[in-house]
Order: structure tokens, then sequence, then C-alpha cells
């Protein structure tokens, strides 16, 4: 059963992608913001961030394509569908169905690599740019050793169909769980709530399914596009990295990959594993507010 996937103060909406519906909630006051959530997630990682962000802004909080409580579609002929510029597009034409032509986006994992694709290929829409714990795709692809240890479910869920999905089957909401206990640091637990919305969202075939496709996309469609993009030139919008003091990402050297793509570039480690935004919340919105004031 579906759980509504509801953060106080905000109102819930079904609106128009890219030849999907989204499921969004919308609420606060001022210059739209949009975030975005990662796998194996929901957008209920925002829960306590989006209250305070909302005395600023004007936020759109949806589901991507093939998670929670949005569109899913499946097709094995077209792997594509679950590419980031594509996952880009549903949220340009989300904003601009809700009116808004030019917005800010935040990004977390999976999140933040449909941000910074939809930056790249639509720079006039992204006023600012804030990426949470990733470095790009073609970068981590290049990368080895003790941090692309943790990262073994790139290749797994990029296993072509349908083996990853029969080796998950029934066990969506474990695999799910038992890879968010590995990225936090040591003590912390995931908001009951936002928790039981994960675990029941990866209890969907459909969502699990869609999960394998987003990944498989990253090895056949992201990383080309990574490519493509560095070869033109970097971001000219303002970029924010920021990453977990405790995770993987920051034995990356984050802010020294990043100045490959981002001419105007800040960033920092916050007190946290992988999951910002939720590990580290009252942090991470300071420097959201901060940076998108």
């Amino acid at each position: 059963m579906e759980k509504d996937g509801l953060i106080a103060g905000f109102e819930r909406v079904r609106v128009p992608g890219d030849g999907i519906t989204v499921d969004a909630l919308v609420g606060g006051e001022g210059p739209p913001l949009l975030l975005l959530h990662g796998y194996p997630q929901t957008r209920m990682i925002w829960k306590k961030v989006a209250p305070v962000l909302a005395r600023s802004f004007t936020l759109v909080i949806p589901d991507l394509r093939g998670y929670g409580r949005s569109e899913k579609p499946l097709d094995e002929a077209r792997p594509e569908l679950y590419c980031k510029r594509q996952m880009a597009r549903d949220q340009l034409a989300t904003m601009r169905h809700l009116g808004f032509d030019s917005f800010h986006v935040a990004g977390h994992d999976r999140g933040a690599r449909v941000a910074y694709r939809l930056a790249f290929d639509q720079p006039e829409a992204v006023k600012r740019l804030a990426v949470i714990d990733i470095i790009p795709t073609l970068d981590l692809f290049a990368a080895s050793g003790e941090a692309f240890m943790g990262m073994f479910h790139w290749s797994f869920l990029a296993q072509p169909y349908p083996l990853p999905e029969m080796l998950l089957e029934g066990r969506g909401d474990r695999f799910a769980l038992a890879l968010m206990q590995r990225w936090v640091k040591p003590g912390f637990k995931f908001d009951e709530e936002a928790l039981e919305d994960y675990l029941l969202s990866n209890r969907n075939p459909a969502v699990v399914r869609a999960g394998c496709d987003d990944y498989r996309a990253a090895w056949l469609f992201d990383r080309l596009h990574d490519q493509e993009s560095l070869a033109k030139g970097k971001l000219e919008m303002p970029v924010l990295a920021l990453w977990g003091a405790a995770g993987a990402v920051g034995k990356a050297s984050p802010l020294e990959i990043w100045a490959r793509w981002a001419k105007d570039l800040c960033g920092e480690a916050l007190p946290a594993g992988h999951f910002v935004p939720e590990e580290a919340p009252e942090e991470t919105a300071r420097a959201l507010r901060a940076f998108f004031s």
C-alpha cells in the first residue's frame, strides 16, 4: 500500500513530467527551489530540511520518475527512459507547469546527478545548483580503490535485465535497508516515518526495476553525456558541493573534482555519512539557505 509521503505544511500535487506524471510536494514562499532525492529513497529525505527552507523559498519536492509515488515507465527496449537527461526533462516540465521558468536546484545522490544534468542541458533554467554527496558520474566510473568498493551497487544494479531484479525479488526493502545502514555515520537512526516510506517504496517490484534501469542508464548514457558536456565547457552558474565528512565522497577530493566542471564553485564537508540532509539537517538547511539567498 502506497503512503502519501507528506511533509507538514506542504501540498501534494500530481503534475506533468516529460511524458509521465510526477507526484510532488509544493509549499513555502519566496524564489523557487527544486529539491531532488536519491536512491533508494523518496522525497522524504527532505522532511527535516524543507520546513526551514520553506521560510525563504517556494519548494517543489518531487519523487523522481521510477521512485515513490511518481510514474514508473518500464521498457526493456528503452533503457534511456532513466538516463539523467530524461529525468532532468521531467523536472523542467514540472517546474514550467508550476509557473517557474528559472529556479534554484539542490539534489542528493541520484537527484544531484539529475540536477547537474539539468544545469548542463538547460542552463537558462538553473540559477544556482547544489550537489550533495556525489562526484560526477564520469569521474565515479574512473574511480578505484577503497572509495569505490563501497559503491558495489553501481555495477550490480546495472547488470542486464533481469538478473538483479531476480536476485532482489521479494527483497527490495531489505536490500535498500542494508545499503542505507552501510552509508550512515555511526549511531545514526533514520526518522521512522521516512524510513517506513523508503522501505514500502522498495517493496514495489516496479521501483526495484526502475532503480536498476537508473543505474543501467548511468553506464549506457550518463557517463557519455558527461563526456560531451565536459568537452564543451564548465557550468557557468554558481555551484555548491556538500558532502558527508564520514562518507566515501570526501575521500575523493570532491572540490578538486568539481572544479573541473564548474567555474564558480564553493563547498564544504558536513558532519554526516552519505545521507547528509537527514544526518545533518540543520547544517544542510543552513548551507543551502545561505547559498541560494
